[in-house]
């Protein structure tokens, strides 16, 4: 499926927003903690409950829209089982990328496991609006990327 790899590269760069556990960017000038608080999600079991929280969002999604997964070449409509295994481990091992290709809507999501936030390539005004509302019932924040 070298097209989806075409794809998946293409929206790269693309205008990309997150699904975050801040409500808007820290500013380097920022009196307050970032990095120790960063390090220490990634670092305690916290951010196991934070992976529970993004594959919330990524198995409602499945819900509306068809959806190929990257696991070593691409897979077309995955198990939500798989997905929710493949979370765990990048979460366990705070390492690795899972890449969520939305063909028909020309979108990318990556949950990469050094990361505190899922990152949606070209979401289209429909898409916002639901990851949105599904940030929400997650209890998290979606924003554009400031990066």
């Amino acid at each position: 499926m070298k097209e989806y790899d075409r794809q998946a590269e293409a929206l790269l760069e693309a205008p990309c927003h997150i699904v975050d556990f801040l409500p808007q960017t820290v500013s380097e000038d920022a009196p307050g903690q970032y990095f120790a608080v960063e390090r220490y999600w990634l670092e305690s079991g916290r951010h196991g409950a934070l992976a529970e929280r993004f594959a919330g969002i990524i198995l409602k999604l499945m819900c509306y829209y068809h959806m190929a997964v990257d696991e070593g070449g691409w897979m077309e409509r995955p198990d939500p089982a798989l997905i929710d295994c493949i979370i765990a481990k990048i979460a366990k091992k705070r390492t690795g990328t899972l890449n969520c290709l939305f063909p028909d809507e020309n979108a990318l999501l990556v949950l990469d496991g050094d990361s505190l936030n899922l990152a949606v390539y070209n979401p289209n005004e429909r898409m916002r609006a639901l990851l949105a509302a599904l940030a929400q019932s997650e209890g998290l924040f979606w924003r554009p990327a400031a990066f």
